[in-house]
């Protein structure tokens, strides 16, 4: 990374401080998530649901987005006796690993196929209980914040793009995050250089255990992890990138420019992927739960054979038998293509229901893949 950036973004860091703590959107409240969660959280409590909820209490603005709920999925499993896998879960998760982050990668995605699988098996139609590669890694740096740090890959995206960090850091299923962890490492490595910085925040966060009654928030962040992430996350939330002193031509060639900008939109396609995704497993969930209704033994009407009775239905094929004649057919398209017809109209419509759910599925694949594809050419 080059350090005439980091330092110009820190320095914008600093400027817009007091702006950045205003009550409504404090950025002191990541410290007053992570101090309430190292402190609560304790696995082998005997009630671990209580425990959790405690836990994550006041990390809610981190780990929720849009209408996924995270949180209430887990709540859910431990409700819904699952309560001991999902301690497992956690226990897998949080295992000591000496530092090697490939492996603790893995382990998000173990953690991932566990709880996901659950979730699949008990509330198949809560796509908003789903936990995610993101929430999973903040869960991780909420419990252990000296050894992880929190992630939003588009913030790290555009991060990345600036200060020339050159390793891929990636999104979702393909994210490496080895790599993000040593870009953080090297902000934290720029940050003890930044006395004035770390004092600014010292003062800011003891004020603010003042006000909510929690004086370990200002030393609850000794590795500078949660203010690495705060920096990534509000460089990006906050467009530090337009800010002229960002722009000068002294510090940025041309060349170099066309690169930043093609990692800001890198980092504009991850946040559209991650809504995009949000959207597909709620059409997903809704297109899984629609059943086909079932006709068998009831009379149909075909425009070429005339009155005839189905004598079968298999899943989406159908035997109908008319006056001396056996056909099959398969739905929907039968029914949208008006070869059989019905006296009750609620079959068409529960047909016409259930192909604009296949289209919109359709649709949100391509627009996946199509975000995928521009992705790989910001590469």
């Amino acid at each position: 990374m080059i350090d005439d950036r980091l330092k110009v973004i820190v320095n914008i860091y600093m400027a817009k401080y007091d702006e950045l703590t205003k009550e409504e959107h404090d950025v002191r409240d990541k410290w007053a998530a992570v101090s309430s969660c190292v402190k609560k959280w304790a696995p082998d409590a005997d009630d671990f649901e209580t425990m959790f909820d405690a836990a994550m209490k006041k990390a809610g603005f981190l780990l929720e987005h849009g209408d996924a709920h995270p949180l209430e999925g887990i709540r859910f499993l431990c409700r819904n006796g699952k309560k001991e896998e999902v301690r497992r879960a956690f226990e897998d998760l949080m295992q000591r690993d000496n530092g090697e982050i490939d492996d603790r990668q893995v382990r998000v995605q173990r953690f991932l196929e566990t709880v996901n699988g659950m979730l699949d098996e008990l509330a198949p139609m809560e796509w908003h209980y789903k936990q995610r590669t993101r929430t999973v890694i903040k869960y991780m740096a909420l419990i252990r914040p000296q050894e992880n740090y929190f992630l939003r890959a588009s913030a790290a995206a555009a991060f990345a793009g600036y200060t020339d960090f050159d390793d891929e850091i990636g999104y979702d299923k393909f994210l490496r995050l080895r790599n993000y962890y040593h870009m953080c490492d090297e902000l934290v490595e720029y940050l003890h250089t930044r006395e004035d910085l770390q004092q600014l925040v010292l003062n800011a966060l003891e004020e603010k255990g003042k006000q909510i009654g929690d004086a370990d928030i200002a030393h609850i962040d000794p590795a500078m992890h949660v203010l690495a992430f705060d920096i990534i996350d509000s460089a990006y939330r906050y467009d530090f990138y337009s800010d002229k002193s960002a722009n000068r031509k002294s510090k940025i060639s041309t060349v170099a420019k066309r690169k930043i900008d093609r990692m800001q939109n890198k980092a504009s396609l991850i946040d559209e992927r991650e809504d995009v995704v949000d959207l597909f497993d709620e059409i997903d969930a809704l297109d899984k739960s629609s059943h086909i209704p079932d006709l068998a033994g009831m009379k149909t009407v075909h425009a070429a054979y005339g009155e005839g009775v189905i004598t079968e239905q298999d899943g989406r094929y159908l035997t109908v038998e008319f006056e001396g004649l056996k056909k099959k057919f398969a739905l929907p398209a039968a029914i949208l293509k008006g070869y059989l017809s019905f006296e009750d109209e609620s079959i068409l419509q529960k047909c016409r229901d259930m192909e604009a759910l296949h289209e919109k599925r359709r649709a949100l694949e391509a627009k996946l893949t199509s975000i995928d594809v521009q992705l790989q050419l910001l590469e």
